[in-house]
């Protein structure tokens, strides 16, 4: 279920990350990350579970394409 959520937010992330700026993107997509798995320690049920699972992947949709991004604007091009 992780992985369906990732893959399939993926691409709007990085959209999204392009349209509102590296920072703020990867501040949204660490905070939601850190709520969606304190959320997995009150998963009871096989659906919340795999709910929480698919909401994980959402969240975390575009953290490493985001990191690359933002690294290659951290340091300058050399000539």
């Amino acid at each position: 279920m992780f992985f369906v959520g990732y893959a399939i937010f993926e691409v709007p992330s990085n959209l999204l990350l392009h349209r509102v700026g590296a920072k703020l993107w990867m501040c949204r997509i660490m905070v939601t990350w850190g709520l969606v798995s304190a959320a997995m320690a009150f998963a009871h049920t096989a659906t919340t579970f795999y709910v929480l699972r698919f909401l994980l992947g959402v969240a975390e949709a575009g953290f490493f394409p985001g990191i690359v991004y933002y690294l290659t604007r951290w340091f300058p091009q050399s000539s």
